[in-house]
C-alpha cells in the first residue's frame, strides 16, 4: 500500500467511527462524551501535536528542517518527549472515561474511535494551518475554515450526551 492509500484508509475508518459515534449519541445508546471535561481530553489529543509542531517549527526557523531539529537536538527531543507525554496522558484519560461510561468492550471501541478521530483532525489541522499561512491561499477557503467551527460546535453538542445517558455525575 502506498502512503496515499494508507491515509485514505485511515480517513475512511475515522469517518465511519464518527458516524457510528454520532448515531450512538443521537440515540443515547452510547455515552460519547460525559461532559465538556471529557471533550477537553479529546481536544488535548488534537492540540498537543499541533502546539508541539508549532513550537518545533518556530524554534527551528525558516532555514532549518523542523524534523531534523526535533530528532537531532536536545531541545527538539525534549519538545517531542513532552508532546508524547501529553498525548499519552490524554489518550489514557480518554480511554478511562470511555470505559467508565460504556463498559469495557464498548468503552474500548468508543475510546479508540475518539482517539482515531482526534488524530485525523490533528493531522488535518496541521495541514490546514500550514495552508492558511501560504501566500497562495484564497479568501473563500479561509471563510470555509471558520464556518466549519460552527458546524463542529453543533456536532460537539450532540456528542456530549453524558447527562442524557446518565453517565454525568
Amino acid at each position: 500500500m502506498t502512503e496515499d492509500q494508507i491515509l485514505r484508509l485511515w480517513m475512511i475508518l475515522g469517518g465511519a467511527s464518527l458516524v457510528l459515534l454520532f448515531v450512538g449519541a443521537l440515540t443515547n445508546k452510547v455515552t460519547v462524551y460525559r461532559d465538556y471535561g471529557d471533550v477537553g481530553w479529546s481536544l488535548s489529543l488534537i492540540f498537543s501535536p499541533v502546539i508541539g509542531a508549532f513550537i518545533l517549527i518556530f524554534i527551528a526557523g525558516d532555514d532549518a528542517d523542523a524534523w531534523l531539529f526535533a530528532t537531532e537536538t536536545t531541545a527538539g527531543q525534549a519538545i517531542l518527549a513532552i508532546t508524547a507525554l501529553a498525548l499519552g496522558w490524554s489518550a489514557l484519560q480518554t480511554y478511562l472515561m470511555s470505559i467508565q461510561d460504556n463498559g469495557l468492550i464498548l468503552g474500548l471501541f468508543v475510546g479508540t474511535a475518539k482517539v482515531l478521530i482526534a488524530v485525523i483532525i490533528a493531522v488535518c489541522a496541521i495541514g490546514l494551518v500550514n495552508y492558511l499561512f501560504k501566500d497562495q491561499r484564497k479568501l473563500g477557503h479561509v471563510a470555509i475554515f471558520f464556518m466549519l467551527f460552527g458546524i463542529l460546535g453543533w456536532f460537539v453538542n450532540v456528542l456530549v450526551n453524558g447527562e442524557r445517558t446518565g453517565a454525568a455525575a
